[in-house]
């Protein structure tokens, strides 16, 4: 019990944390659209990485949110498992436990395929086409981040609910 709290108040944190990062990135994506519109009005010139970065800091909001969501329950759910609470309350636990278990194994999959999408874009030097030549690794690595944040997000609910601690 003691050891699923301090899980649970360190998986709340860390993505209070990167939840609150990834509001600034929307917000700093949308400052920069706003400067690349004004300085196009004003100056007749462009900053020429405005797309770029703005889809960099998507990216990396949507990654980094998904952990903050899931905490809050934001994402969409099937009520219909609801609905059979009262009807059949051994089958709706085990769906609750089976779809846990599912969505720690594509969060795992995310930070994998993130890990070695990051890692080969380290290792080869990968760079944007685009005129600020990124590393592509800078964006890439949110990724995996993303992916392993909302990986302990599930298992703190995972580990909530099979100790009786949560109905989510």
């Amino acid at each position: 019990m003691f050891f699923i709290r301090k899980f649970s108040s360190f998986t709340y944190r860390l993505n209070s944390f990167l939840g609150f990062f990834s509001g600034g990135c929307v917000v700093c994506g949308a400052f920069l659209i706003v400067t690349e519109i004004a300085s196009r009005l004003a100056f007749q010139k462009s900053l020429m990485v405005t797309e770029e970065y703005a889809g960099y800091l998507m990216a990396v909001s949507s990654f980094l949110g998904f952990g903050y969501v899931e905490m809050r329950r934001g994402h969409i759910r099937m009520d219909l498992i609801d609905t059979l609470k009262t009807r059949l309350p051994r089958v709706t636990r085990a769906l609750k436990a089976f779809s846990y278990i599912l969505a720690l194994l594509f969060s795992l999959y995310i930070t994998y395929v993130g890990c070695l999408l990051f890692y080969q874009s380290f290792e080869y030097g990968s760079k944007s086409m685009q005129i600020s030549e990124t590393p592509l690794a800078i964006p890439q690595f949110f990724v995996p981040l993303g992916g392993a944040a909302l990986f302990l997000q599930y298992l703190s609910n995972f580990a909530a609910f099979c100790a009786g601690e949560s109905e989510r």
